[in-house]
């Protein structure tokens, strides 16, 4: 059967769906790996049997699954993100969205799983734990997608024989203008965060201006400890949908030799380089873990609505500057990770990511397959799409993107756009065809 598979962002989705990919197609079906962006008009010419989601969050996806469904397409989720802070729980088990319009939930742990069944009435084959597929790369089995340390560190200018400490930024509501501002705000109540907030006496508006702070305060404590150990090398990795220009400024004012900004590359391989990770409730510090890498909560500025005790407790955490520059030195002494919290890291990974086998792309595809044998074919090559939007000169126009290895901002012909920023996330055949080749050697004949 046909299939497309819709990834939001090139730094972040784009590697293990092309695990999922290869792997269906092992299984006998043809798969579109295609940009979020002109999701419908693509569907008007690739004419998919399954569409697989990325989110149900919004409005206008709980509103593409139904008239997908209602054209005989199989419609099936697989989170990008599928473990939440508890705030947001509602929003995961998709109370603020319409679930009913899936025929296969795909839950990355037992807990997640557990709550959409609930809610739902799916079962253990409509929502099957198929576990965190980015977790595929921490695997030996996936090496060949992992940069070398030493060649990644020459790669940045830096020196493989001496350790390194790295942060994970989080911060991309920290620069809104007017009108990133409005759209974020339409978003919070369109998506449930909101009313997901307020139940907690939290105000929502303030979010940006508390990633403003924290941006700052966690620059200001991150610097300070790079001037203190002037023979580490440090790296800041952005969020994929973070501004650059914060960090290239301060970098360019503190002129400080040891440190370094990792803008675009896969957060595997920044992981691979480190000594010592700094982050706040960030998932690459889950991915850390599977490699026994020190991890560093950066708490500066509490807020006890946002309180995360159960992630939070699988790193140390530092309160201040002070207590960074301490524990960062304390692992830097050679301290390991002590067992209890080895263990605490372990049981989380296991309730809400499920296996970490270097399977779980595959997972998902496996269910993929399973759940259309079972449904069949309900439509044929060429039956009506009738809800799903495109004209013929959008539908056109996205076809020959595709065979062009365009973007859909991108004209047809010429220089491709230069981007380093998070408009970088849009995927092409290009892309999808080079992280084929780069994980080839996991897929033996």
């Amino acid at each position: 059967m046909r299939i497309q598979l819709i990834c939001d962002h090139k730094w972040r989705d784009l590697p293990n769906l092309t695990v999922t990919k290869l792997r269906l197609e092992q299984l006998g079906h043809h798969v579109l790996l295609a940009t979020a962006k002109d999701v419908e008009p693509t569907m008007r010419w690739f004419r998919p049997d399954c569409l697989v989601l990325n989110h149900l969050f919004s409005t206008v996806y709980v509103e593409l699954a139904t008239r997908a469904r209602e054209a005989g397409i199989a419609t099936v989720l697989l989170p990008t993100e599928g473990v939440v802070h508890k705030a947001l729980a509602p929003l995961g088990d998709g109370e603020f969205s319409n679930y009913s319009v899936l025929d296969l939930y795909l839950a990355w742990g037992e807990e997640p799983a557990k709550l959409v069944r609930a809610r739902w009435g799916f079962d253990e084959t409509t929502a099957p734990v198929i576990g965190f597929p980015r977790l595929d790369f921490y695997h030996e089995r996936f090496a060949c997608a992992v940069t070398p340390r030493d060649r990644f560190l020459r790669d940045l200018g830096l020196d493989p024989d001496r350790r390194v400490v790295t942060w994970a930024t989080q911060f991309p509501y920290a620069h809104f203008g007017p009108r990133e501002r409005e759209k974020y705000f339409r978003e919070q109540s369109d998506f449930g965060v909101r009313a997901s907030y307020e139940r907690l006496g939290f105000d929502p508006a303030r979010i940006p201006e508390i990633h403003a702070q924290d941006q700052k305060a966690g620059a200001a404590a991150f610097f300070a400890m790079a001037k203190v150990f002037p023979d580490v090398q440090f790296i800041i990795r952005p969020h994929p949908a973070e501004k650059r220009d914060f960090y290239r400024a301060l970098i360019h004012e503190r002129q400080l030799k040891n440190v370094r900004f990792c803008p675009q590359d896969y957060i595997w391989n920044v992981l691979n380089a480190t000594d010592v990770h700094v982050h706040r409730h960030c998932t690459t510090a889950v991915e850390g873990w599977i490699w026994g890498k020190p991890t560093i909560e950066l708490n500066l500025n509490p807020v006890k609505q946002l309180a995360w005790p159960e992630r939070e407790a699988g790193s140390d955490i530092a309160s201040d500057p002070e207590m960074l520059i301490k524990l960062v030195k304390h692992y830097l002494d050679g301290a390991r990770v002590a067992p209890d919290r080895l263990a605490i890291r372990q049981a989380y990974i296991q309730r809400y990511m499920g296996a970490a086998d270097g399977r779980r792309s595959e997972a998902a595809a496996d269910a993929i397959d399973q759940m259309l044998q079972k449904r069949g074919c309900t439509r044929g090559r060429w039956s009506a799409m009738p809800g799903v939007k495109g004209s013929a000169r959008t539908v056109i126009a996205a076809a020959l993107r595709h065979a062009l290895a365009r973007k859909p901002d991108e004209p047809f012909f010429g220089k491709e756009l230069d981007r380093a920023g998070p408009e970088d996330k849009l995927v092409t055949r290009r892309d999808v065809a080079a992280y084929s080749r780069l994980i080839a050697p996991a897929f033996p004949e």
